[in-house]
Parts: structure tokens; C-alpha cells; sequence
């Protein structure tokens, strides 16, 4: 691949992709979730993605008649959360939804799930594992060929920062970071690759947060090669940051997600020829509530169901960027 060529992975096809890429509603042949109680404790509300993928469970609940009962975590806390799923489970839920501060909570959730005979989806910030079953991201594939992007990008070398997720997020954030210098070293020698300086988000993984985070790292460091965030909402802090200090010397900017915003400022970029170039990877939180909605509902028939479903694995640079658009959220 070029300097200029997409980040373009193969499609992981573990999924029902008629699901992934249908218009609005579900494809359902039998609607079994009509008068179902539906219980989803999210992680929070503070940012876009997070938002989005709340929106699209209740729109899509209401659309096909189930009872849907949301209950957001305050503090990020897994205590909190459990908490939050035995009240929804002591309250009669048909199927739990968990979207985990962590990878810490999912098993003592799993267990009160089984005990009570409820089914357990887990979505997004965390992995596949026993007791549920997973909708979301192969973090660590998408962050590879990230990680291959950027190493084919700045070609050999680059002084990076870390925009980070919170310090109590042990879900995803060692399987993207895993990915990215995975993806580095296939590209060639990671030792001309340096992470010269990061910083956790304090509240959340907002845009704001990004920013806050971004102007510590840049009074911190001279030179800056690379931006690697979270996610992209932290990755357009970052960018306002950039561009509030007038600082020309980072080249490439890279987030996960698929924000409109983001997609917007990647086209506007053009491969660093307005500032800097721009690159991300597709977590679309709308076809993760579609494809966990329609796993329920064959769960729901009796239907067997696997144990993870994976949405397809795309990541979106200046090349590509306009097949995606109308993804962004």
C-alpha cells in the first residue's frame, strides 16, 4: 500500500451483514421481541458514540414493540454496574444488554445472568467470552491495520502521543493498542515508532476531554508526529487543540469510530495536504444495536445463536472516506 492508499481491511464476515448494511429496520421474518422486557445498562451518555447506539435500542424497540428499560452508569464504576443489572434483573427483564466499564464486571454479570436464567448480550468495550454472547468490534484487527496505515504513512518513523481512554477502562484499550504497534511491525522495524508521552481522560472520552488531554501533550512535547486516540471524539479534541496552538508539525491524526465529524475533517484533509491527515476505523454503534436486536430476536424464537458477532472490520482514510459517509454518526 501507498503512502496515499486507503486503509482499506477485508471484510470480517462473521455477522449477519444484511443486518449491518440494511436501511432502517431490522430484516425479522418473526417479530419475537413485541411485549419483551429488554434491560440495558450502558456505560455512559457523554459521548456521541455512546449516544448513538442508545438512540438507535430505543428507536428500534419501540419500533418493534418491546419494553426497553436503560439505566446509564454515573461514574464508571463496575460496582455500579452490577448493581444497576440485579435491579433490572429483580425487575424482570427477558434479556440483558451490557455495555461493561471494563472487562472486570462481565463475568460476576454473567454469573447473575445464568443464575436467573436471563441471556446476557455484552456490546462494545469488551471482548468475546464465556456466558454471553458478544456484538461489536474486533478491536485488535481494526487497530492493526491502523497501526499498518500509520506505519506505511510516515514511513520508518515517528515521535507519537496516546490520547487514552480512563484509567478504569480495562476493556478495549490493550487490544487497540496491541493492534497498532501489531500493525506497525508488520509494516517493518517498530523501534523508529516511539510513544514519547501519553495521557488518560479524566471524566469521559468526550471531545472535550480530548482536547484537555491534547493541550497537555503538546506543552509537554516539541515535536509530535502522530496523534493515536481512542476514539475519534477524542481524536477532534485533539485536532481543536492542534489547530488553537498553531502547531505544524503533527503529520497524521488516527481515532476509532466513524463520527461524521470525523469522516467530514478526513475528507477535508486530504491526506495532509490541509493540515493534518486524518484516519479511523468503523465501530458503528448502530449496526452494533441492529445486530444485537436481531440476535435477540432469534434467541428469543429458539433459534441458535453464536457466541460473537463481529460488525465487518473497514477502517477509512482520505482514499475511501466517500464510500463511508453515510455510516457516520
Amino acid at each position: 500500500m501507498s503512502k496515499k492508499g486507503a486503509l482499506v481491511i477485508g471484510l470480517v464476515v462473521l455477522l449477519l451483514v444484511g443486518v449491518a448494511f440494511a436501511g432502517n429496520s431490522l430484516n425479522l421474518s418473526t417479530n419475537a421481541l413485541q411485549g419483551k422486557n429488554i434491560g440495558f445498562v450502558q456505560l455512559t451518555l457523554g459521548t456521541t458514540y455512546h449516544a448513538a447506539m442508545s438512540d438507535r435500542f430505543v428507536e428500534l424497540a419501540k419500533e418493534y414493540g418491546a419494553n426497553f428499560n436503560q439505566v446509564v452508569s454515573a461514574n464508571r464504576s463496575a460496582a455500579e454496574q452490577l448493581a444497576l443489572a440485579e435491579d433490572l434483573i429483580a425487575k424482570g427483564v427477558d434479556i440483558l444488554i451490557l455495555n461493561p466499564v471494563g472487562d472486570e464486571i462481565v463475568p460476576s454479570v454473567a454469573a447473575l445472568c445464568a443464575q436467573k436464567n436471563v441471556p446476557l448480550f455484552c456490546v462494545d468495550n469488551t471482548s468475546p467470552g464465556e456466558g454471553y454472547v458478544y456484538v461489536g468490534i474486533d478491536n485488535f484487527a481494526i487497530a492493526r491495520a491502523i497501526g499498518r496505515f500509520v506505519a506505511d504513512f510516515m514511513g520508518g518513523k515517528a515521535k507519537m502521543v496516546y490520547v487514552r481512554s480512563t484509567a478504569t477502562d480495562t476493556g478495549c484499550p490493550a487490544l487497540r493498542f496491541g493492534g497498532i504497534m501489531g500493525g506497525i511491525s508488520d509494516q517493518g522495524e517498530i523501534k523508529g515508532y516511539d510513544i514519547i508521552d501519553e495521557r488518560y481522560a479524566v471524566v469521559d472520552v468526550g471531545e472535550s476531554e480530548g482536547m484537555l488531554q491534547m493541550e497537555e501533550l503538546l506543552a509537554a512535547n516539541p515535536q509530535i508526529d502522530v496523534v493515536i486516540a481512542h476514539h475519534d471524539a477524542q481524536a477532534l479534541g485533539a485536532l481543536t487543540a492542534i489547530r488553537n496552538a498553531g502547531r505544524k508539525d503533527v503529520k497524521l491524526i488516527v481515532g476509532f469510530d466513524g463520527e461524521l465529524r470525523m469522516l467530514e475533517e478526513i475528507k477535508e484533509a486530504k491526506n495532509g495536504k490541509n493540515g493534518p491527515a486524518l484516519a479511523t476505523g468503523l465501530n458503528s454503534p448502530t449496526m452494533i444495536a441492529e445486530i444485537t436486536l436481531q440476535v435477540i430476536n432469534d434467541k428469543l424464537q429458539g433459534i441458535a445463536v453464536r457466541d460473537c458477532y463481529y460488525i465487518p472490520v473497514i477502517g477509512i482514510s482520505y482514499d475511501n472516506v466517500d464510500e463511508y459517509m453515510s455510516y457516520g454518526f
